[in-house]
Formats: structure tokens, sequence, C-alpha cells
């Protein structure tokens, strides 16, 4: 036997992966080794790794990933609508895994890739439109989050989608969709009774979809609650006619409902008049906060009243929302 396979022999069987790693790169000495001593190396080394993926399966099997994503979920965010947005993701994830037949926890950072280029490739079943480069990102940051998170509890799991070049990059490929009053109107006029309430007070006061469920009646005014932050706000006769007209509470007009369900429906006619050629688009929801947004903006120009009015952070957020309007420089 020489050198070489000697030291292969000696090696602990925990090192002989390493050993190999070494010898392979000696590619002049590796030709010394006789036919039954590569042999040899190859099985140990194969029989290290099928070692190690017994255990890595071991260590995956003792994990409880319905329990861990629950925990993950029940402390994601401050405000329902950031925790919906996670489930939202991790639930988008769990359905392409499952028609891959891969198990979540063994996730490749090839498979993530993977993930990310099909929901670049989605449309949105409200609205018939490639699901935009933001909500991509967002879903893969909700997700990414989520194996960090099972990360710090279980070593064996890595982030599959740390450091991927799959996400889209920061930029519009479509402009933002703003309806016209006129279409709003004739919006108005389609929809059921109960949401056409809903997009007058969207429309009226760009309020996003997940904000109606927490409108509620407090003194001469209503209270609301939007991203986590509450605020106050005040009802048109016009959209309190509405709500009577839907036969809803005054006091909470949305409590019994979801935004989800709101959104839905109110795409579903969107989508049937867009295909008539009533609509520019199929607008979704929030393309009538873009539309309030507008039309506040342009009464004033006043970026500080414009900012109160979409109960934004700061005055740079509304610059910005305003500039992905195409309504300020």
């Amino acid at each position: 036997m020489n050198a070489i396979a000697q030291r292969v022999t000696a090696t602990p069987a925990a090192n002989v992966q390493d050993m190999a790693l070494r010898i392979a790169r000696e590619a002049p000495t590796l030709a010394d080794l006789a036919p039954d001593q590569l042999e040899q190396i190859a099985r140990m080394v194969m029989a290290q790794r099928l070692t190690q993926e017994l255990n890595a399966a071991a260590n995956l099997a003792g994990i409880n990933y319905e329990k861990e994503k629950n925990v993950f979920l029940d402390n994601a965010g401050q405000s329902d609508h950031t925790r919906r947005g996670y489930r939202n993701a991790i639930a988008r994830l769990d359905a392409w895994a499952a028609s891959h037949n891969i198990n979540p926890l063994e996730l490749s950072p090839g498979q993530a890739d993977d993930f990310i280029y099909y929901l670049r490739s989605e449309k949105s079943e409200k609205t018939d439109r490639e699901i935009s480069p933001a909500t991509v990102r967002l879903t893969t940051a909700a997700v990414s989050s989520f194996y960090t998170f099972l990360h710090r509890r279980h070593k064996p799991i890595e982030n599959p989608f740390r450091g991927s070049k799959a996400r889209p990059k920061e930029k519009a490929v479509r402009e933002l969709a703003v309806p016209s009053e006129k279409e709003v109107k004739a919006i108005l006029k389609e929809l059921p009774p109960m949401e056409s309430a809903a997009v007058s007070i969207m429309a009226g006061l760009g309020l996003r979809c997940g904000a109606l469920p927490t409108l509620e009646k407090k003194g001469n005014r209503y209270k609301a609650t939007s991203k986590g932050k509450e605020f106050y706000t005040d009802l048109a006769p016009d959209m309190v006619k509405r709500i009577e007209k839907a036969g809803l509470s005054l006091r909470a007009p949305f409590a019994r409902k979801t935004a989800n369900s709101i959104e839905l429906i109110v795409a579903y006619y969107i989508k049937k008049m867009y295909q008539a050629g009533k609509l520019a688009a199929a607008y979704s929801c929030h393309d009538f906060r873009h539309y309030a947004a507008v039309r506040e903006y342009t009464k004033t120009h006043d970026i500080k009243k414009a900012k109160e009015f979409l109960h934004h952070s700061s005055i740079s957020i509304t610059e910005r929302y305003l500039r992905s309007l195409g309504i300020k420089d």
C-alpha cells in the first residue's frame, strides 16, 4: 500500500470526506492509487455522506413544522395585515412545495430560486395580471424571515433564500393603475350594495381595503386601523347612504366582513367590466386608493395635506407614493 492509501485507511471515518478532498487536489499523486484503493476511498466517502444524510433526516424528523409555523405567524408583526401577509406567503410556498413533492424543511437554494421564478411568472386571479415585482419581493422576504426563524431554533435548517439573485430588482414593470372619475362612477353603479359602499369609502377617503373591517363609529367620527396605525376619519353623506342601502350597521359597517372577501367580489365584477370593454384596466381595490391620492393632491398640490389624507408616517413616503403615480416630479 502506498503512502496515500495508508493515509486514507488511517483516517477516522468522520474525516474521510475532508481527506478525500485533499487527495483530489493532489492530482499527480492520485494516479498512484490502485483501482481497489480508489474504490475503497469512494465507498468510505459514500458511507460518510449517507450517515450525514440520515442524521440530517433524523434532525428534521424531530421538527414539528406546523407547530413552528404557527409560533412564527402568531408573533409575526403587530398588525393583522402584516400577519396575513406572512401567512399568505408561507401558504403559497407550501402549495408550491407540495406540487413539486418537496419537504419545505429540505428546500435547497436552487429550489428557493425556482419558487421565486414561479412567483415572477404567476398571474393574479383577481386582476389577471402578472404579480408585481414588489409583491414578489414581499413574499420572498416573508418566507426568508420564516427560514431565519427556523434556523435560530433548529440549526440544521439553513435559510435557502439568503443571497438569492432570483428576486426582482426594485423597479416597477408597469405604471400603477388609476381609474378615472367616470370609471369609478360606473364601478359603483355595477357593484352589489355592500361592495359599492366599500368602494365609495376607499375611493373617497383613500382607505386601504384592510382598514374597512376595523371601521367603527366613535362619537361623531369613525376610527379605523391600517397597518397597525389608528386614525379618525369622517364619512361623506353619499357613503352613509350607500351603507344604509346595503343594510349595514352605521356603527361598524364591515365588522362582519373580511378584507379578502371584499377584494374578491370587487375583483370579480371589475374583471367582468374590463372584459366587456367598460374599463381601461382590471383595477384592484388598492387602485381606488391611488384614485383618491391623485384627486386629493391635484386639488391642492399640498404635500402635507396629501400626507395627512393618506395617513403616511412621513412626507418622504408621500412624495415617493405620488411619484409612483406620475403626478409629482
